[in-house]
């Protein structure tokens, strides 16, 4: 039966990290989408969407089987939370990559121009701390996902700095509305992608050492 369980958490191990790798792309292509201003290469992340819904859904079938099947419990119980966790909010990554593409079409149909300098640092941010999430993960490395979660601020500041901006350049000039706050959307949706990664992180910390550090000052005490 244990063979069995092992096996089983080693299929659900390989399926979230084709997850991890299927979001990856997501992100990736809606931001050289966003880049490039390439409306195809953002549509084609908004049709993709619905094949991470279908994969998150396999997963927590996978998920429950194991539970029904195996109770496990101690750190095996860690193992299947943890991944149900992640799966969640890998998901909910792709879910943001699609706003993110949905604005860029908006934009680029509408020959707008994204002039505000945060963007591009805010995607190079969140790019590298959602490859860093699913390396830790990978790896168990409870050393990346803290590396990881100490980022999230950097982005949290960028975010508060383009809003700040953004809002300014409204006031003087009200014609620049609609492009802004397809930025200021751009923007949150970067900033909810580093959240999810910085959630992931958090429960690679839980799957590895049994401590949860959520809303709590670990994160600090850790680095």
């Amino acid at each position: 039966m244990k063979a069995q369980f092992t096996e089983q958490l080693a299929h659900l191990e390989k399926l979230i990290i084709e997850m991890g790798s299927m979001v990856e792309t997501q992100v990736s292509s809606t931001i050289q989408a966003l880049i490039d201003r390439n409306i195809p290469l953002a549509m084609a992340v908004m049709q993709n969407d619905h094949k991470v819904d279908e994969l998150e859904m396999t997963i927590d079938e996978e998920v429950l089987s194991i539970l029904a099947l195996h109770q496990p419990v101690a750190v095996d119980l860690r193992d299947v939370i943890g991944i149900s966790k992640i799966n969640g909010d890998l998901e909910r990554i792709g879910d943001h990559a699609q706003n993110i593409a949905e604005s860029v079409k908006v934009i680029v149909e509408n020959n707008q121009r994204i002039t505000v300098d945060y963007i591009p640092k805010m995607s190079a941010i969140a790019r590298s701390m959602l490859k860093d999430a699913i390396d830790s993960f990978i790896h168990k490395d409870v050393e990346l996902a803290m590396s990881v979660c100490k980022r999230d601020d950097d982005i949290d500041d960028l975010n508060k700095y383009l809003f700040a901006d953004i809002l300014a350049s409204m006031i003087k000039d009200p014609q620049v509305i609609p492009t802004s706050m397809e930025v200021i959307r751009i923007s949150k949706n970067f900033e909810r992608i580093a959240d999810l990664c910085t959630n992931i992180c958090e429960d690679v910390v839980f799957i590895r050492d049994a401590k949860s550090i959520k809303h709590s000052k670990e994160h600090q005490k850790l680095l």
